[in-house]
């Protein structure tokens, strides 16, 4: 879902920034853009922020993938790294 359309910004852009560190909504402003423009998207950013910051488990899919399938596929994925 796009949470801020002036910057073209979905919930997957925060949580890949969630994983890459980002904290607080000034990250997210400072990264992605977030609230830089019209401001319409702050609420929402702010709960989507909240929720990778609370749920890991949601913000590690990639890690969890990469490694299931690097069993799977151990040359492939070494190349791709």
């Amino acid at each position: 879902m796009y949470v801020c359309v002036c910057n073209a910004v979905t919930e997957r852009h925060i949580r890949n920034a969630v994983e890459g560190g980002a904290t607080r909504m000034r990250d997210l402003r400072e990264r992605l853009g977030v609230t830089a423009e019209c401001g319409r998207c702050a609420s929402c950013a702010k709960e989507c922020l909240k929720s990778a910051l609370h749920n890991p488990a949601a913000t590690g899919w990639r890690d969890t993938a990469m490694q299931t399938l690097s069993g799977v596929f151990p040359l492939e994925l070494e190349s791709q790294q």
